[in-house]
Order: C-alpha cells, then structure tokens, then sequence
C-alpha cells in the first residue's frame, strides 16, 4: 500500500507550490533544502495573469497580494526617442477572471508559501540539509541526506527535484541531458530606489535598445524597481558596482536620481532535460528547464510545471489513475518549453538587448504601434501566456 509521502528537493517556489498543493490534497510532503533560510537575492518578480487563478485555489493569492500590488498596464520604450508604447491588459476583462499580472519578489512568494506549509501537519522541512543520492525499490524511492555530518535515510513513494539549473536529481540521479546554450553575456539585475512615474513608466516597462536594453519593472508602491542590463561576461565581478552606477546613469531617463539597494549578477541559459520523468523520480521548474528571464517566462513556466505535475500525481495517488499520466506530463511540459517558452524568451533578449537603429527597429516600432491601439490585437499578444499551461 502506498505510505502517500513525496520527497521533494529544493524549497524555492516551485518547489513549495507542489507541495502546499499535493499536501492540501492529504498527501505527506517532506521538504529537503540546503539552505538555512530564503534566499534574499533580486531574482523573479512578475508573474503572469494565468497563474493567479492557481495561486487563488492553493489559498495564497489573497496574501501575494497584500504583500505585493497586480497590474494591468506594460510598456515598451525606445531610448533613442524616448517614445513610451503603451499596452493594456484591460482588453482580458470580459474573457478571464484575472486580467492582471502580479508583482511580488520571489523571496516573498517563498516565504508567503513556507508560512501556509508550515501551519500543516503533513509537512515537514528538513532545512540546512544536503540531499546525497536516491535510488527506487519496491514501488518506492530511499533517499539519503545529509545534515550536520549526520547521514539520514528517508523512504518515500515519490521524489521531486525541484533543486534548480544544477539540480543534483537530473544530474546524479536520472543522468538526464542538459541540452541547450549559455548566453555569452552576464545579466545583471538590481533593486533600485528611483521615481519613474515622472517619466510616464509604465509598471512594467521593457527598454529597446543595442547598448542600453533594459527590463525596468516596479517592486514596491515607495519607488522601488527592478532595473536590469546585461555586460560582457569577462569584465571582472570586482568592478560590478561602479559599472552598474554607471549604466544605470546612461540607461534611466535624464535626471533621474536613484539609488541601487541591491544587485545580482548571473549567467544566462536556454537549456531543457531530455526527460522530467524517470520511473518515480520527476523533475519541475528550472532542474527540468531554464530560460533568461526577459519576460517573466521563467517562474511562470516553472509554477506551470508544478501546477501540472500536482494534478498528475494527486490523480495517481488519490484516484488509482495509471501512472502513465506522468509520462504526459513529462512529454508536454518539455514541448511547452521548447516549443513556446524558449522561443518566446529568445525573441524577448534579442528584441530588447540587439536591436540597433535602422529598418528593423523603424518596421518593430511601427508594428508596436499598432498593436498599442488596437484592444484585438493587444489581447492576442498577452493571451500567448495561457497556452503554456497544461490540460490532460
């Protein structure tokens, strides 16, 4: 008989949304992460409107948004000219319950799932503790871990690596491929102090641009934003914060005062696993797939995952449905990556970051145009969203 455990690696937000929702389903979750507590660094920000009717059925919503704000304005801005293209999700009104995305940094969002997990008796967290190895057996899995130079020994019926890019489950595990490529330039993402609304930003505003493309999205309602750029990679970490001053003086509009709170640099990939499923080891969120970040598509594929991996194994467990339904969630969770998430972000870096001056950027601008006064039009282009979510 099944003991109804799922071991899950990892305990950022992917990982603690499949747990609140398998364990809100009655299903005993044992979370493994190595840290000691949620990470602080500017990652994750915006999530787009599809997932918020999730985050409401996990009961979590209400609370991502006291601590954070939705909106349903976006913005692309050329530097050259200064022109700002406004969009609107208002046209989504009359089709879906939520027609606005949610602003809240990742730390939040983790920290507002730990405190709901941590209020439920099927749950327990196994923090500062190093998974090792797993291996599968008699319909379950034996996980061994680490903690303190003690060696533990779980046994469970299911185990998730949710352990991100370097996920030690893909790697050590299922020896899974990692196929794809690194971007040859370094992302570097900062929280900044600066009053934008003078200028006419939108919350989320997207900078076109060869030199000084830029994702630029509001944090808080006290005029904190999240401001990125990208460098050459071999410029030495030890001069990062006289060059990000100085971006931010060039990139941000003329006059603008400001105030950098925090940085994070990072590499960029678009890299996928050849499978998520293997036997009674899964994958979701960024051990299965990673993409850079330019427009939010990260998280939200990653929350994906876990919205359809949480359906899957909840049938399996609960209703006796045939565990083949994990092999469906593995083939289209890999094919919404490839074929729409991957893409998509692609198109998203090298629009913002390598458009230069010239017919390319003229025939863009003008079809941007025309997407910003048509409400048909503008709905398609956010509408893309709801196709990376998974339907068995």
């Amino acid at each position: 008989m099944m003991k109804r455990h799922v071991i899950i690696v990892g305990g950022g937000p992917v990982g603690l949304i499949t747990a609140l929702g398998l364990a809100r389903s009655g299903t005993s979750v044992t979370i493994i992460e190595s840290e000691d507590k949620i990470s602080q660094s500017p990652r994750a920000l915006v999530y787009h409107y599809p997932v918020m009717k999730h985050l409401e059925r996990l009961g979590v919503l209400e609370d991502c948004v006291a601590q954070g704000f939705v909106r349903d304005d976006f913005a692309w801005r050329v530097y050259d000219t200064q022109e700002l293209i406004h969009w609107s999700l208002r046209g989504l009104q009359d089709y879906i319950q939520y027609s606005h995305a949610l602003h809240l940094g990742q730390d939040k969002v983790a920290q507002i799932l730990t405190d709901h997990l941590k209020r439920m008796s099927n749950v327990t967290f196994r923090y500062s503790t190093n998974f090792v190895k797993a291996s599968e057996h008699s319909g379950g899995v034996l996980v061994e871990v680490e903690s303190g130079g003690l060696v533990d020994q779980l046994e469970g019926d299911w185990l998730i690596g949710a352990d991100g890019a370097g996920s030690i489950v893909r790697r050590d595990v299922m020896s899974a491929n990692f196929f794809g490529i690194t971007w040859p330039e370094r992302y570097v993402a900062t929280n900044t102090r600066v009053n934008l609304d003078q200028f006419g930003f939108a919350n989320t505003t997207m900078q076109v641009d060869d030199i000084y493309g830029s994702v630029i999205c509001r944090i808080d309602r006290k005029n904190l934003w999240r401001v990125t750029f990208m460098e050459d990679p071999m410029l030495p970490i030890e001069g990062l914060q006289d060059r990000i001053q100085k971006n931010l003086e060039n990139l941000l509009p003329q006059g603008a005062g400001f105030e950098v709170v925090s940085y994070s640099p990072y590499r960029m990939h678009q890299r996928v696993a050849d499978r998520m499923r293997q036997g009674r080891f899964l994958l979701v969120g960024d051990s299965a797939h990673v993409t850079n970040p330019t427009g939010g598509l990260g998280l939200t594929g990653g929350m994906f995952d876990s919205f359809a991996l949480v359906e899957a194994l909840n049938r399996v467990i609960h209703d006796g449905t045939n565990a083949d339904i994990l092999d469906v969630y593995d083939r289209d969770r890999r094919q919404k990556f490839i074929e729409l998430v991957s893409p998509r972000a692609t198109s998203n870096l090298q629009r913002l970051y390598r458009t230069a001056p010239g017919t390319d950027m003229n025939d863009w601008i003008r079809r941007t145009r025309e997407i910003g006064k048509s409400p048909d039009a503008m709905r398609e282009m956010f509408r893309f969203t709801e196709k990376l979510e998974t339907v068995y």
